[in-house]
């Protein structure tokens, strides 16, 4: 039974894995960025050698809810923008995050953003596939002391 157990966690974790991915080749990160002016607690947990939307590397990211009132704004967004029970957005854990870099690496887009809770079921997700206004890609320039210029230089460093 507990090889089984095993065996079956292992398929889902490769599963949530190969879900992260899109066409380039998803790489473990698990390197910690630190806090940021929140108090947040930022990881980079894969990126992607060649992004198939610029040829650079991209980033997968988790933001880690270590400040209770940002948590709590989360939630209220879950529930009020997307109709979130309060138990269900309640949960939230933990947001991921796709960082897409220009191919000259000085701008960044979110390529989605998905909430998850302790376990890791997703809570709620959007992806910018651009099918409504509210998902298209924006491009903005990538902080450096920010975790989209953390972890691109994480990524630079892995490389």
């Amino acid at each position: 039974m507990k090889k089984f157990i095993l065996l079956a966690f292992i398929i889902f974790v490769l599963a949530i894995t190969g879900s992260t991915a899109s066409a380039g080749e998803l790489v473990d990160g698990n390197v910690s960025l630190g806090q940021d002016h929140v108090q947040m607690t930022w990881y980079l947990v894969g990126y992607e050698k060649s992004s198939p939307e610029t040829g650079v590397p991209s980033a997968i990211v988790r933001k880690y809810y270590t400040n209770v009132g940002i948590k709590n704004e989360t939630i209220e967004l879950l529930m009020s923008k997307f109709g979130l029970n309060a138990e269900i957005a309640g949960s939230l854990y933990f947001t991921e995050y796709r960082y897409i870099y220009s191919s000259d690496l000085k701008m960044f887009a979110v390529g989605y953003i998905r909430h998850y809770d302790m376990v890791g079921n997703l809570v709620y997700g959007t992806e910018m596939d651009g099918q409504s206004e509210g998902t298209q890609l924006t491009w903005v320039a990538i902080v450096p002391k920010g975790p989209s210029g953390l972890a691109l230089a994480a990524v630079r460093k892995i490389k």
